[in-house]
């Protein structure tokens, strides 16, 4: 059996040396840690409970995918048109501008798209009649292939500035949120023990739970 002598050098130890979980975290290590890597503040903050950090984290990869997914498909499909347009309507589309682009799409020839610009008094569009410029489409359906393909290239690439502005917005706020829970650390519980004696000898030992807001 334990001597009441034991529990009282116990619970002298304990009001000497007051429990302590974790040593106070740095706001300013968790702020930079979560601007890095969303969620790796809130777990430096509070390695057992970090599962704010975790959905930062997570959203973090699922915007990293779909960036590198967007972008993979915008290359692919505009490696198809510009194939296509090379193969069925001869002429190179590498560096030419989005007006020249636009009318490849939009009329199967040169010289139907510069009627279309004389007919419409439109005379600063009429592009010059050179090699570079005269395309001749094979048939409807493959300039019809090269615009679908080549709108799915500008809709695939136009959401990769959201998505980075996506990436930026997580990470701030992953960084200022990780920044208060360490500011904000000594608010959690404090455990302390004391001992306890009364006028008939006997000992124990007293858990005081403080709270500081």
């Amino acid at each position: 059996m334990i001597s009441k002598l034991t529990l009282l050098s116990v619970s002298l130890l304990f009001l000497i040396i007051p429990v302590q979980l974790e040593a106070q975290p740095d706001p300013n290590r968790a702020f930079l840690r979560s601007l890095v890597i969303p969620g790796w503040g809130h777990h430096y903050a509070e390695p057992e409970i970090s599962f704010r950090g975790q959905a930062h984290f997570a959203a973090d990869l699922i915007l990293i995918a779909s960036f590198f997914g967007f972008n993979a498909r915008a290359n692919n499909l505009e490696d198809q048109y510009t194939t296509l347009a090379n193969l069925r309507a001869g002429v190179p589309t590498d560096g030419r501008s989005r007006t020249f682009l636009l009318a490849l799409s939009q009329f199967n020839s040169l010289e139907e798209y510069n009627d279309f610009q004389l007919r419409s008094r439109n005379w600063n569009n009429i592009l010059p009649d050179t090699p570079e410029n005269r395309w001749n489409w094979q048939s409807e359906d493959d300039r019809r292939k090269y615009r679908e393909l080549r709108d799915g290239s500008d809709r695939a690439g136009n959401q990769l500035p959201a998505i980075t502005a996506l990436l930026v917005l997580n990470r701030v706020t992953s960084a200022v949120s990780a920044f208060n829970r360490a500011r904000n650390y000594d608010n959690v519980p404090d455990l302390t023990f004391t001992p306890v004696l009364d006028g008939r000898s006997q000992t124990g030992i007293m858990a005081n739970l403080n709270f500081r807001f």
